[in-house]
């Protein structure tokens, strides 16, 4: 389930149950399109359906938050209030063609939940590799420039424990799942806070995945699909990398002698840093960015097939990274073992040389 669809999903849900009693039909779904001159809406269903609804004067709308799960606390709207992006119920009376009721939770609302929630991460969470793990405690690694961090990451019955799915590259599709299914070597992000003793990071929430991370050569774009293939550095075999909507591109500023060119500074930040925040200052990139002999990182969950994946984040212009890695890597190392090895380990790990995959 997607972010988007998990904020007002709960409440949509029992309100659902409220009115099974006098309702024939109930419809939950998000807005595509408002047709104001034949009373219409377009709605593409949860199942996948494109609905068309029709509504009237006697039509009841309200508002709801997102994730609010009490209809008391709903708010009268009007059915001009409506506008693609938006998440509706809409409730049927049997024998009407006109809509009855239309519980409404704005785009805007739950774009304005999703954005406080990935702040909540950011300030209250924390993330690395699983090195280890015992009873309800699980032990994470993050590296950073000054060393790697051991953090101990305890569960309790009122921990909420998600898992990415296979080829699923949204924080918020994460499914529940539980202790027992992280292995050493996952990726974990967690949200909660320090224990009074400081011994243990009592967590809220666990989010997890088994990840991969590719380093290849491109011997092919395809803009329509979109996809990119690869020749795979490692395994020396080609490996085909679907793109979505909701992967991302940076790309490796151009490197004059192991120094960066003309334009911004992007750098390490000053002081102890992670991957993760070199990452986000790297420049933003396109597809276009992906050319063929270039050298790419590619993050992505494991996939049904070896040979394919979906990317979480692909790193472009790599080429001269990569080479400075393997100049200092030592005699024989693979491109990912040299990697891995750069500034004193931070690119390594428990489960070799990974890039964070998970993006709240």
């Amino acid at each position: 389930m997607n972010f988007v669809r998990s904020l007002p999903a709960a409440a949509m849900i029992l309100a659902a149950a409220t009115l099974a009693a006098q309702t024939s039909k109930t419809v939950l779904g998000s807005v595509t399109g408002f047709k104001a001159h034949s009373l219409e809406m377009d709605l593409q269903s949860d199942d996948g359906k494109a609905v068309f609804v029709k509504f009237g004067p006697e039509t009841q709308v309200v508002q709801i938050q997102p994730g609010e799960r009490d209809l008391s606390k709903s708010k009268p709207a009007k059915v001009t209030d409506i506008s693609p992006g938006d998440r509706v119920m809409v409730s049927f009376v049997a024998g009407m063609e006109d809509a009855g009721r239309i519980i409404l939770v704005s785009s805007a609302d739950i774009a304005a939940g999703k954005e406080a929630e990935r702040l909540d991460w950011q300030k209250r969470g924390i993330s690395g590799v699983v090195s280890s793990k015992a009873g309800n405690e699980i032990a994470i690694e993050s590296r950073t420039s000054e060393g790697a961090r051991i953090t101990t990451v305890v569960i309790t019955d009122r921990t909420r424990i998600r898992r990415y799915a296979a080829d699923s590259i949204r924080f918020g599709d994460a499914e529940s799942s539980t202790i027992a299914e992280i292995a050493v070597g996952d990726q974990v992000r967690a949200r909660g806070e320090m224990g009074e003793d400081a011994k243990g990071f009592l967590a809220e929430d666990v989010v997890f995945g088994t990840f991969l991370t590719k380093v290849g050569t491109i011997t092919s774009v395809d803009r329509e699909a979109p996809e990119i293939t690869i020749d795979d550095l490692t395994t020396k075999k080609p490996a085909t990398i679907r793109l979505t909507a909701d992967s991302r591109i940076k790309k490796m500023p151009a490197m004059r002698g192991g120094s960066q060119g003309d334009g911004p500074r992007h750098g390490p930040p000053a002081g102890a840093f992670t991957i993760a925040q070199m990452l986000e200052r790297l420049p933003a990139g396109s597809l276009d960015d992906c050319k063929v002999g270039s050298a790419v990182v590619v993050t992505s969950t494991r996939g049904a097939t070896p040979d394919k994946a979906t990317a979480i984040m692909i790193v472009a212009n790599v080429d001269a990274f990569i080479q400075i890695a393997q100049m200092h890597g030592g005699s024989g190392a693979s491109p990912l073992e040299a990697l891995g090895r750069m500034h004193g380990g931070m690119m390594g790990g428990p489960g070799g040389f990974s890039l964070p995959a998970m993006i709240p």
